[in-house]
């Protein structure tokens, strides 16, 4: 029926009030009038065009394009229909209808700012850069203060990497407009990008002043928490984000990105796999699930995600550097090389290429280029964020120890390790209580009521002591046996006897007073199913998690066939050891000489309980200086151990293509040599505060 207000009007006039509603952002009035048009004059073309404007302010894609469409069809030289739908057609990802539109468009009107630059925007979507650069040069010719044009030469800039040029064309574009929010938040993703993380800060801090709610520039800020570490801040406006734009491909990202570094990765991939469900197409949302499935252990997975971000982009170098980590881990170093290499050659700025290729060469040489790269970056370490400064301070570290420049070594271990401990929570006081209940809980008495609801599987062997005690080795020597799968750090045991449960009561070790007999003994099965995932051929599996040093007593009540194996080594060597090594996303307790060496006495505590309440034999101990000084006779003590007949293979372990995550990974690609033996002597002048806590000897029972 025909509405009042359309007949009162005519049409004309009726055309003419939708108009002015839409220029004054009358969003609602527009297109209620608009529709009231088309109820009658369906084929009216300013009508359809501005309705498909208002679908595409509303987000409702394919609505915009039928009606955009429509109103060309009726209208197919309207220089103003013809503009506009090239910034419809970008937005719905058909990059290529917005070209042919935006050609049409500047053959008609070619002395036209903003219709060179909607056409110019399309070739940028479309990674034709040359064009679009070459599109707005001639746009800045015109109008050279056309804020949009600047803006975009910004973006062209930033993707070819010279974040110095780009910083520059957005703040041409403020200095014409301060109130350009994309403009800033731009300069601010720039800043971020280079590192300027203060300068990035003053940004945002000025954008969300006046525009709290600005999804981008909120996530701006989320990155920037990330980048110095503060994970909790981080997370927090990362989900904020969400709420701002639930179709906000990035956030999902930052937030697993977060909850990764958390050491979250299954609640992390979850967030991986929403933002590529929203952005299938965007490469760093692939890289991510390449990361979380390498954080489970699921290396097939992560190498395709990984290969899928290099198709969609053969320049992201992140994820040639997780390749590179890949092939490294699975001893194909040649390869791991070739990956760095190209990623260091595709980003000068970035030092992970040339810390990850310096632990391939294991720098022996003061000239070799690798070393003479990242020493010459010393000068600006200081003004790293935080993330970046601690990896380049451990790899720096590593070349000079390399190098025989222990003072040197030390000066930047202790440096990168203070930094290190600023950004993570660790509370030493709670890891003793911890291990002082875990003494209280496991009486002769509760073991026993535990052997009652045990499983009899054989598969698993444990291999387990303090970080850096040689499980690595341990670990290679028996997965180089024809019957048993390496499966490396594993977090099964912990994750399904609730390790570090949110609630106390319900946290290892105080649920096992609680737990029935039948749930007792469907978690020690689950335990043994999720092991036997890893390789369901092989007799016996390996689950090399170094702190189930906290769980021997359930093992050995649970599982009584499985085998136990405690690894250790001189506690200097083990806690310089530790102390020295920067882990992915664990071992909080290492940066921190005193709290490390609280650590180390709480595990050998743990230990002699064991011992005093276990039978005999029940744990095998095998010491890591013995293993280094006669291999042979210790591994096959070990292998018996373990039940197996001997295997010639379980001294080429150096050879096998099996994959290793690890912090000792260069380590395990070579035969057995003994320099690590007393290598805390080369540091026994910083050590004092370490030596002195272990030598109080505080751990006992």
């Amino acid at each position: 029926m025909q509405s009042i207000q359309t007949k009162q009007l005519g049409l004309p006039q009726a055309i003419a009030i939708a108009q002015q509603n839409f220029e004054s952002g009358q969003i609602e009035a527009c297109k209620y009038l608009c529709d009231r048009i088309l109820d009658t004059h369906p084929d009216q073309a300013m009508a359809c065009h501005l309705s498909g404007l208002i679908a595409h302010q509303q987000k409702r894609p394919d609505d915009a394009v039928r009606l955009l469409e429509k109103s060309l069809y009726l209208e197919p030289n309207n220089i103003m229909f013809l503009a506009n739908a090239v910034e419809v057609m970008r937005s719905a990802q058909q990059v290529e209808r917005a070209i042919t539109l935006g050609e049409r468009a500047v053959a008609s009107d070619p002395h036209s700012a903003s219709t060179l630059s909607n056409l110019a925007l399309a070739y940028y979507d479309n990674k034709q850069l040359d064009k679009a650069k070459e599109i707005h040069s001639k746009v800045l010719e015109l109008a050279p203060e056309h804020l949009p044009t600047l803006n975009n030469l910004g973006s062209i800039a930033r993707d070819g990497k010279d974040l110095d040029k780009a910083q520059e064309y957005y703040r041409r574009a403020l200095k014409l407009n301060p109130n350009h929010h994309e403009a800033r938040n731009n300069l601010a993703t720039v800043l971020i990008e280079a590192d300027n993380l203060d300068a990035a800060q003053n940004e945002i801090s000025q954008l969300l002043a006046g525009e709290p709610n600005y999804a981008e520039a909120v996530r701006n800020q989320a990155r920037i928490h990330l980048a110095r570490l503060q994970l909790d801040a981080a997370e927090s406006l990362f989900r904020r984000v969400i709420e701002l734009d639930p179709e906000l491909a990035l956030a999902y990202l930052g937030l697993s990105q977060v909850l990764l570094e958390k050491n979250h990765p299954d609640l992390a991939l979850a967030m991986a796999e929403t933002a590529t469900e929203k952005d299938p197409k965007n490469a760093s949302c692939l890289h991510q699930l390449g990361l979380c499935h390498s954080s489970l252990a699921n290396a097939e997975k992560a190498r395709e995600f990984y290969g899928g971000a290099l198709e969609i982009n053969s320049e992201h170098s992140a994820s040639l550097m997780g390749r590179g980590h890949l092939h490294m881990e699975a001893g194909e170093l040649g390869l791991a090389r070739q990956d760095f290499e190209q990623a260091q050659t595709l980003d000068e700025a970035d030092i992970s290429p040339l810390i990850a290729l310096s632990r391939l060469d294991k720098i022996r040489d003061k000239d070799n280029p690798i070393f003479v790269s990242l020493k010459s970056k010393l000068p600006e370490a200081d003004q790293m964020s935080a993330a970046k400064q601690i990896s380049y301070r451990f790899g720096l570290a590593e070349c000079f120890h390399n190098l025989g420049q222990y003072d040197d070594a030390w000066a930047q271990y202790a440096k990168g390790a203070v930094l290190k401990r600023s950004t993570i929570q660790y509370d030493a006081d709670a890891r003793d209580q911890q291990v002082g209940q875990i003494i209280e809980t496991f009486t002769p008495r509760l073991i026993a009521r535990l052997r009652a609801f045990a499983t009899s599987s054989i598969k698993p062997i444990f291999i387990l002591g303090m970080p850096r005690s040689g499980t690595t080795l341990t670990e290679s020597i028996l997965a180089s046996h024809s019957d048993v799968f390496g499966a490396g750090e594993l977090h099964d045991l912990q994750n399904v006897f609730s390790f570090d449960a949110p609630d106390p009561a319900l946290s290892y070790p105080a649920n096992l007073q609680h737990l029935q007999g039948a749930e007792l003994t469907a978690r020690a099965l689950e335990y043994v199913t999720r092991l036997g995932a890893h390789s369901v051929e092989s007799p016996r599996v390996t689950d090399k998690m170094p702190s189930n040093f906290n769980m021997v007593g359930l093992i050995h009540a649970l599982l009584p066939n499985a085998r136990i194996i405690h690894v250790q080594r001189n506690p200097m060597d083990t806690c310089l050891s530790c102390f020295t090594r920067l882990f992915e996303r664990s071992q909080y307790q290492s940066y921190d000489q005193v709290e490390l060496g609280r650590y180390y006495n709480g595990y050998r505590r743990l230990m002699t309980h064991w011992e005093d309440v276990l039978p005999k034999g029940a744990v095998y101990t095998l010491d890591y200086q013995e293993l280094v000084g006669d291999t042979e006779l210790q591994a096959r003590a070990l292998i018996e151990y373990c039940g197996l007949d001997w295997d010639p293979n379980c001294l080429e372990f150096h050879k096998s293509k099996r994959r290793v995550r690890t912090a000792s990974i260069t380590q395990v690609r070579q035969p057995i040599y003994q320099s690590s033996v007393e290598k805390w002597r080369r540091y026994e002048p910083y050590l004092a505060p370490l030596k002195a806590t272990i030598e109080a000897k505080n751990y006992q029972a």
